[in-house]
C-alpha cells in the first residue's frame, strides 16, 4: 500500500463543505481555491490527458492544465514493470488583480485518490461530539484508513497524540471512525486496475475562545489564503516548485513557472 500524508485541523466553527473546485474569495478581488486535476501518464511518465474540474472558468482551467502537463511524472510500476496510470493532482491556486486581467500562482499541493464531495479548503468534518463540546474536552489524534479500490474506506488506526489525555479518547475514537467509514475517494489506476492506498494524518479537535462566529473564521481563512504559497506566487513573477509524494505516480520537482 501506498502512504500520504497529510494535516487537518478541526475547529468547532468548521468550514462549510463545497465543491472541491468551487472558488472562494479570499478578499475582494483576489481569488484562491483548492482543485483535483485528473492526470492520466503513459508507462514512460509522459501526461497524455489533464481534466481540471469543468466547473471552472475556461481561461482557469486552460491554466490550471497547461501548468499540470508541464510538471514531470515518475511512471507507476505493476509487478515491477512501468505501466500506464491515473493519478489526481491536488493543487491550490490563487488569482491577483494585474494589469489588463489577473497573475495566477499554482501551488502542487500532493497526489493521490481523489476525495468525492471534498470542500474548497477542507475535508468534510468529522463531527465534534456534543458532550465532548460541553466538557470543554479537546484531543488530537493519528487517523490512518485504508482506501479500498472501490473507493471506500476502512479503518487501520485512530491513535492519540502526545498531549492528549486518554479520558475522552473513546467518544473521539467513535466520531473520527463513523467520519472515516463515511468519505468515498476516486482510486487511483495502475494499468487500467484500481489500487488500493492508505492515508494517514494528524486530526485536532479544537474548541474556539474568543467569540466572533463564522465571520470571524472566515477572516482567518481569508487571511491563510492570502499567505499560501500560490498566492505569494501570484503576488511575485517567479513560481512554486511542485513536489513529490508517496503514489504509484510521483510527481518530479521542476520549476512550476
Amino acid at each position: 500500500m501506498k502512504t500520504t500524508r497529510a494535516a487537518l485541523l478541526l475547529g468547532f466553527l468548521a468550514a462549510t463543505s463545497g465543491q472541491a473546485a468551487e472558488p472562494a474569495a479570499a478578499k475582494p478581488d483576489v481569488v484562491a481555491f483548492n482543485a483535483s486535476v485528473r492526470v492520466e501518464v503513459d508507462a514512460a511518465g509522459k501526461p497524455v490527458k489533464v481534466e481540471a474540474p469543468a466547473d471552472l472558468p475556461e481561461a482557469i482551467r486552460g491554466f490550471i492544465e497547461k501548468r499540470v502537463a508541464s510538471w514531470q511524472y515518475e511512471p507507476a510500476k505493476q509487478d515491477g514493470v512501468p505501466a500506464a496510470a491515473i493519478t489526481f493532482v491536488r493543487v491550490g491556486a490563487c488569482a491577483i488583480p494585474a494589469a489588463g486581467g489577473y497573475r495566477m500562482g499554482l501551488d502542487f499541493k500532493g497526489n493521490g485518490p481523489s476525495l468525492v464531495n471534498a470542500g474548497p479548503w477542507f475535508m468534510p468534518p468529522p463531527r465534534y461530539p456534543k458532550e465532548m463540546q460541553r466538557r470543554g474536552a479537546e484531543g488530537t489524534y493519528e487517523v490512518t484508513y485504508a482506501i479500498q479500490p472501490d473507493g471506500s474506506t476502512k479503518v487501520a488506526a485512530i491513535e492519540p497524540i502526545e498531549g492528549t489525555g486518554n479520558r475522552y479518547v473513546t467518544s473521539f475514537r467513535d466520531a473520527l471512525t463513523d467520519w472515516i467509514e463515511g468519505l468515498r475517494y476516486q482510486p487511483e489506476q495502475v494499468g487500467g486496475i484500481a489500487v488500493a492506498t492508505e492515508m494517514s494524518f494528524p486530526v485536532s479537535f479544537e474548541l474556539r475562545s474568543g467569540g466572533g462566529g463564522s465571520e470571524a473564521y472566515r477572516k482567518e481563512l481569508e487571511a491563510r489564503a492570502l499567505a499560501s504559497k500560490e498566492c505569494l506566487a501570484a503576488s511575485s513573477p517567479g513560481g512554486p516548485l511542485p513536489i513529490a509524494t508517496n503514489s504509484p505516480v510521483k510527481v518530479i520537482p521542476t520549476p512550476a513557472g
